[in-house]
């Protein structure tokens, strides 16, 4: 069977899952007790098992097989979740990743040996079964289906629906009907062409669970992952949505033949008799990623717990959650995946138009042509809303780079032997997919930092008065066309003493220019090539990159760095990030007869000097602008720009890069405009003075200045 045109659905959804299997174990580490975590990690599990037996990854399947197996023990009690468990469970999700990105590489799964990781869940489920954890207590959340007490029949039966519902089924339904939903049972038939039967389960479930939750299907899980059935199969779900639109999505996949529906309503002598304990939340509720629904059916699970305390929530109430959640479920299928190429490309055109609307504008001014210079104000218009639509089309939120990081933090919190509590605020805040790619190495070499020099050991914090536990924070928000990025600590702080004693040592500076260096410039050092403070080398930190690379990163996205620090109150690392690499507004210079761009947000002012304003102070040529000396920048020189005329009046353009100001002396200035940066490619790569280019609208090139570069 061909399942080629399946790989990038199943590269994309595995590493989805295990991301919800990453945060899943995070939240089930800090609220053990908590069936719903449980239930959600079994799903991405027996999801994660079956779309890897569909394509016929036989060692991903074996070990999610595995995992799945010790998370039913855990979710019927048969085990307590304990470190080790967790521990286990978190090297199978990495040992899952890398056999992942082995098959994205086109190399085979096995290259990964699992054979240990198997034995060792294999020991867990030997080892825990003979003691098995103690019975609930009432107070606990009720178990899962299979280990339910009986409940009693029920004298109601389903009217015209074909297949016979258990009592836990029926009593799903009842409860979810007191929410606004209802219970629906689907038959699915195939086409007779049909090869490749279980991905079009697969699919069909996909597309089911984004409109609700599948409670079961005839035949099992396992028998349609198996391809053990003929051309047709049945499902029982739980949805807000219609029928017709159930009809809908599923007779939307390809080679399914017809796709019969069907409200189930109960009729008889009596409702459903209730289960022991009220269901506290709608099925629907509880977003499934599964392919197919467990072989026995489940109870309606409970209440989606708080974010974990690794992660900030904003909190609300459990009404306004499944509000949002049935909302979330009704718009789910209004989305696609597209891919990257077709983004970029369709950037690469918005780009294309907007130099030829600015080479048509140029054209109008020239000529005179009133009626040209009228329809482009229209086009004008249209083409702004396009911008505007493309680039909102290009923004991702960064919770897309921040949920890799409670893992990390908790992997190098145990490390360390440190307890730290990492909260995360704004990841919902959006930026464009080509910084989003860049961002996450220099958070993370942040975050370490943090970790390791910031926060304490918790007897030191402890005799210091504060509490044992550190709080490390990585907050994101929008601050006008800018994205901040920041983390924050209540550790140690950077002690500007220190930093100077280090940079002496190290042979970065004398002893002289340091003790003339005010306390904010003496921190930055830490942003310097092959500085530490670290007093021995760790897997963690030591080796004086990390800063480093933070810095030229940042820089490398139009982007500053900079930190606040207090001694023995913490320190914020704040990253100013452009919304967009794509498109920017810039001001056009002339430099004899060359032109250039400046971006925008980089420009303070501009004035019109004569040479005689210009002073020199310690062999340094300055202006004195509202009372503030300014250095200047003879563009003519520093750009090596050939001499053809002399002119009487010069122009400046005041520019900024953090703390550092400027005047950049240029011949003429051309004006504002919109401009499509283009990279300059690898044989440029050394000229560091250029960000990009741009093609102007008379199809001229202009260089992009890079003002951080420039300014250092």
């Amino acid at each position: 069977m061909e399942t080629n045109q399946y790989m990038d659905m199943f590269l994309d959804e595995s590493h989805e899952h295990l991301q919800s299997l990453n945060d899943g174990l995070l939240g089930l580490e800090d609220n053990a007790e908590d069936l719903s975590i449980l239930n959600e990690i079994f799903r991405n599990a027996h999801t994660l098992k079956g779309m890897s037996a569909t394509m016929g990854y036989n060692k991903i399947a074996e070990l999610t097989h595995e995992m799945e197996d010790v998370l039913d023990m855990l979710r019927k009690e048969q085990l307590a979740v304990t470190g080790d468990i967790i521990d286990t469970l978190f090297k199978c999700i990495d040992s899952l990743e890398q056999m992942i990105d082995n098959v994205a590489n086109g190399d085979p799964e096995d290259l990964i040996d699992v054979s240990d990781l198997v034995a060792k869940l294999s020991s867990i489920m030997r080892g825990e079964k003979a003691a098995a954890a103690p019975a609930a207590e009432t107070s606990k959340p009720a178990p899962a289906a299979d280990s339910a007490p009986a409940v009693e029949a029920s004298a109601a039966v389903a009217e015209g629906v074909p297949v016979e519902l258990s009592d836990t089924e029926k009593n799903i339904i009842t409860e979810a009907e007191k929410t606004g939903m209802h219970g629906i049972y689907l038959k699915v038939t195939l086409s007779e062409s049909c090869l490749l039967k279980s991905a079009r389960s697969y699919m069909v479930m996909n597309a089911l669970e984004e409109l609700g939750e599948v409670i079961r299907t005839i035949p099992p899980a396992e028998e349609l992952e198996q391809e053990a059935f003929e051309r047709s199969f049945e499902v029982i779900l739980i949805t807000g949505a219609e029928e017709e639109q159930i009809h809908d999505a599923v007779i939307g996949i390809s080679e399914i033949e017809t796709a019969e529906t069907q409200i189930i309503k109960f009729g008889g002598s009596s409702a459903p008799a209730p289960a022991p304990t009220p269901a506290p939340a709608p099925v629907v509720e509880q977003k499934s990623a599964s392919t197919s629904a467990a072989t026995t059916p489940a109870p309606a699970p409970a209440p989606k717990p708080s974010a974990p305390a690794n992660k900030s929530s904003g909190g609300g109430q459990q009404s306004a959650q499944a509000n949002a959640a049935a909302q979330k479920k009704s718009h789910a299928g209004q989305s696609v995946r597209v891919d990257i190429e077709k983004l970029d490309t369709l950037m690469n055109l918005m780009g294309e138009l907007v130099i030829n609307k600015v080479r048509l504008e140029q054209i109008g001014q020239t000529h005179r042509l009133s009626e040209l210079t009228e329809t482009l104000e229209q086009m004008d218009r249209v083409t702004t809303d396009l911008q505007n639509i493309v680039m909102k089309v290009r923004m991702v939120p960064v919770s897309q780079v921040f949920n890799r990081f409670p893992r990390m933090v908790r992997d190098v919190t145990k490390e360390l032997n440190k307890e730290i509590n990492l909260t995360i605020e704004g990841e919902d805040t959006e930026l464009d997919r080509t910084v989003i790619d860049e961002i996450g190495d220099p958070i993370m070499h942040l975050l370490r930092n943090s970790l390791d020099h910031g926060i304490e050991m918790p007897d030191e914090r402890e005799a210091k008065g504060k509490p044992r536990i550190g709080e490390v924070g990585l907050i994101a928000r929008h601050e006008g066309n800018n994205v901040v990025i920041m983390v924050t600590d209540d550790g140690k702080g950077i002690d500007p003493d220190i930093i100077r004693r280090k940079a002496v040592e190290k042979g970065l500076f004398s002893q002289e220019e340091v003790d003339a260096m005010p306390d904010a410039d003496a921190v930055r050092i830490i942003f310097l090539p092959g500085f530490s403070t670290a007093e021995k080398i760790s897997d963690i930190s030591g080796r004086g990159v990390g800063m480093d690379v933070v810095k030229s990163k940042i820089e490398s996205l139009s982007g500053q760095v900079d930190v606040e620090t207090r001694v023995n109150e913490g320190s914020i690392f704040k990253i100013k990030l452009p919304l967009t690499l794509a498109i920017i507004q810039a001001m056009l210079v002339q430099v004899q007869n060359e032109i250039y761009a400046i971006p925008l947000a980089s420009i303070d002012s501009t004035l019109s000097i004569q040479p005689s304003d210009i002073s020199t102070v310690q062999n340094n040529e300055v202006i004195v602008l509202r009372g503030e000396i300014i250095p200047i920048i003879r563009m003519e020189e520093s750009l090596m720009v050939p001499h053809v005329k002399d002119t009487k009046e010069l122009f400046v353009v005041v520019v900024h890069a953090g703390d550092s100001k400027a005047g950049m002396v240029v011949d003429k200035l051309i004006g504002q405009q919109e401009i499509v940066i283009k990279t300059l490619g690898n044989l440029f790569m050394g000229l560091k003075m250029f960000s990009g280019a741009t093609v102007l609208g008379d199809g001229k090139v202009a260089l992009i200045l890079d003002v951080a570069t420039m300014l250092n």
